[in-house]
């Protein structure tokens, strides 16, 4: 029988905080007929720049940039609470992400983290 074995590999995780109905500028007017959320997009646009993982998660209690604390309720959504835009890649795909979507991240709260990648194969 084959024996597991783990492969271990560097990648980094970057973290974005955005309000949840913050929206991306208009840039024609059939973007202006569709809501664009943008934390929705930036998924999206790291799908399209071929990053390895996107995932969205929502804050329940907190605050970001000195604001004031907020928190959730789960029969009343906070919009003031911020979304957690985490992407894991390797790290200079995520700088390059960082500067081909500078103008939407400019000003906002990133955090970058080092992180393990564990792969199970079998010998």
């Amino acid at each position: 029988m084959d024996k597991p074995v783990i492969i271990e590999k560097t990648l980094g995780k970057l973290q974005i905080y955005v309000k949840p109905m913050e929206k991306i500028q208009a840039t024609g007017f059939i973007h202006r007929l569709k809501s664009r959320q943008l934390y929705r997009e930036l998924v999206k646009y790291a799908k399209h720049d071929h990053l390895m993982n996107a995932s969205v998660y929502q804050t329940h209690h907190g605050y970001s940039m000195h604001g004031k604390i907020n928190t959730g309720n789960v029969e009343l959504a906070n919009q003031d609470l911020f979304v957690c835009v985490e992407l894991i890649d390797e790290k200079q795909k995520l700088e390059a992400f960082c500067q081909k979507h500078a103008g939407l991240l400019k000003g906002r709260m990133l955090v970058f983290k080092p992180v393990e990648f564990w792969e199970v194969k079998f010998n």
